[in-house]
């Protein structure tokens, strides 16, 4: 936690440093460019010339010089630099940094040429850089070309205008043309020896750099093709076929993996099919309880499975449930309690209804549900894997369900984590040979996350687990469509019997809702007000006749002082209460209990991430031409940027 916390805190320095040091930078130093034109001239011999002039308008602060970086991976050489103001001033080569001084030299792949100039604040220098590039252009029998990103973006400042002029030599004429950065337009020029670009907005820091495309007859212009388009034309011809080779292999991996996905689970996670004689059944095929049953259907001891085990050990006597209502705060409105009270714990019992038990009451005769929140949870699961051990010891599946799951979902994150570093590996590989090489990575990825998802539906039942659930979900849709085969209200006595299945199912509220309609009476082991103590066996609902079914629980015990049969009173209060009337409160009392047994405590503290967010402006390419020789688009020399200080 306090590692976390250093953590947390250099990062916020770190954040604040930094937009601090931004902020004052930006109120310190600012410029624009008012003008940024650039004339690029084609030699005979195949270098050309590019001339930049640099309108440079300093708004904020005071500047002394500037570096004009330029990337030389697509050139052979960039030589005889000069630098000068535009009204005559001509600065000389110098590595001392006075003013009208400047120096060239070569550092990460980019020729850094600084010019130096007096103190200058809220004025304009015009400042003109020229250079000679030699192995820049692109050479084909169809047309020979000029790609150059004449006009970088720069990270901090804008550029308001912008111009590039291209010249060929004489007797070459332009064939085709284009530019991309900014929209602008291009006019021909010099009887169609050359081309004018001009932007039509602005270039904004951050966006991308204002390229040109010019291409002309080959054989006029001297030259070969340098050892940088050597390389770039045959990944351009070689590309083609790692695409395909790249998405071959990436169907391969997703169609060989979806295939082995699937005869994976067909062969371990497949239940054996069972055919029944009959859609429906309508008894319980077993005498199974019902959260063994909920968890065999599902393969998963949930929370409604230890739901339906409690109601299941109220009917059996073991345990009753009381509602009560109190007022709310200062009086206004009200709130439901509910309260366990164990009845019997002597009665027969599978182990994990025992643990249910002891962990419910933890040695206590009565529990309130609001006395289990937050800290059931931990109770909860050890009683699910109990549950999971029980439908295990009964032959319904050769080992836990969960474990399974769990072994699964490991080799699952296993294989992704391998499939993340083999789809890397071979994405670097295929990175510069193939635009599809991202494709690997996620295809390896696919079918690893595939046997994550898979995980929960590997389970496998025994032959006759997969026969028990067939028969169990056969009665489920006798009790999720009662009406078409009977008469609700003919068959009030399976309400109570019935309702420990129809929570496991998920049916509850449903169940609750059909048999409420028909008057039917409520279950005897609840209470929806007083409770009067563990009940005679043999009586029904506040003692009012025996109770209902083979299985029904013993009704309530007499008051204190009576004899051995509830009062008149009692029963009176019995008959005038029915299922109708205690539904809500029924309805209710499972509702809570789902979200108390399975409440956990709010963290002592809480964690926090910083995030961010941005845009970006791009704009588009503003020019058209016809058919090109060859090439990769656009990817010339030239862009690189500017820096002052």
């Amino acid at each position: 936690m306090r590692v976390k916390r250093v953590i947390g805190l250099i990062l916020l320095a770190w954040l604040l440093v930094s937009s601090v040091t931004q902020s004052v930078y930006a109120q310190d130093k600012s410029l624009y460019w008012g003008n940024y034109d650039v004339a690029i001239t084609v030699q005979p011999d195949g270098c050309f010339r590019v001339v930049e002039t640099q309108e440079l308008v300093f708004t904020v602060g005071e500047f002394r010089f500037g570096v004009r970086s330029i990337p030389t991976e697509s050139t052979s050489s960039i030589d005889a630099v000069q630098v000068s103001e535009q009204g005559g001033q001509v600065y000389t080569r110098s590595s001392s940094g006075e003013p009208y001084t400047f120096d060239v030299n070569q550092a990460g792949g980019n020729l850094n040429v600084r010019y130096n100039f007096p103190p200058t604040s809220d004025a304009s220098r015009t400042v003109v850089i020229e250079y000679t590039v030699c192995g820049g252009l692109l050479y084909y029998p169809d047309g020979d070309q000029l790609v150059w990103q004449a006009v970088p973006s720069n990270d901090s400042f804008p550029i308001q205008n912008a111009s590039v002029t291209v010249h060929l030599p004489s007797g070459a004429t332009v064939a085709n043309y284009d530019a991309t950065g900014p929209s602008g337009t291009a006019t021909l020029i010099d009887n169609s020896q050359g081309v004018y670009f001009v932007a039509d907005e602005p270039i904004r820091p951050g966006s991308s750099n204002f390229a040109v495309r010019v291409q002309w007859p080959h054989g006029i212009v001297a030259g070969q093709p340098a050892s940088w388009q050597v390389a770039m034309d045959r990944q351009d011809q070689i590309e083609p076929v790692a695409n395909l080779g790249v998405l071959a292999l990436t169907i391969f991996v997703l169609v060989g993996g979806s295939l082995l996905l699937y005869l994976l689970w067909y062969s371990k996670g497949r239940d054996a099919p069972v055919k029944l004689p009959a859609e429906w059944i309508p008894e319980p095929p077993s005498q199974l309880p019902a959260g063994m049953v909920g968890t065999l259907i599902d393969e998963r001891a949930d929370t409604k499975d230890v739901i339906a085990t409690l109601v299941d050990l109220a009917r059996r006597g073991v345990l009753a449930i009381q509602e009560e209502s109190k007022p709310g705060l200062f009086g206004i409105g009200s709130t439901q309690e509910f309260t366990y009270h164990l009845e019997n714990a002597d009665l027969p019992m599978r182990p994990y209804e025992k643990l249910l038990v002891d962990k419910l009451f933890d040695g206590a005769s009565s529990k309130q549900l609001s006395e289990l929140r937050d800290k059931f949870y931990v109770a909860m699961g050890q009683v699910q894997k109990s549950l999971y051990q029980s439908v295990v010891e009964d032959g319904y599946f050769p080992r836990s369900p969960e474990r399974v799951r769990t072994m699964y979902a490991g080799l699952g994150i296993a294989a992704l984590l391998m499939a993340f570093m083999v789809g890397c590996v071979a994405m670097m590989v295929a990175v510069n040979w193939s635009a599809f090489a991202l494709c690997l990575p996620v295809a390896f990825a696919v079918p690893a996350i595939g046997l994550i998802v898979l995980a929960r539906h590997m389970p496998r039942k025994t032959d006759t687990g997969a026969e028990e659930a067939a028969k169990w979900l056969a009665f489920k849709r006798y009790m999720e469509n009662i009406e078409q085969y009977t008469k609700v209200e003919e068959v009030q006595q399976i309400f109570d019997r019935f309702l420990p299945y129809a929570v496991a199912f998920g049916l509850e509220r449903s169940w609750i809702a059909k048999f409420a309609r028909v008057d039917t009476p409520p279950p005897p082991w609840y209470y929806p007000g007083q409770y009067m103590g563990p009940r005679p066996r043999g009586w029904g609902w506040w003692g009012v006749g025996p109770a209902m079914g083979p299985t029904s629980g013993p009704a309530p015990r007499p008051a204190e002082g009576g004899g051995g049969a509830p009062s008149m009173s009692d029963m009176s209060r019995g008959m005038g209460a029915g299922l109708a009337g205690m539904s809500a409160g029924l309805g209710g009392m499972l509702t809570a209990a789902t979200g108390a047994l399975t409440s956990r405590p709010a963290p002592v503290s809480g964690s926090g991430s910083w995030s961010s967010s941005g845009g970006s402006w791009s704009g588009g390419s503003g020019f058209s031409g016809g058919g090109w020789s060859g090439g990769g688009g656009f990817s010339g020399g030239g862009g690189g940027g500017s820096s002052f200080g």
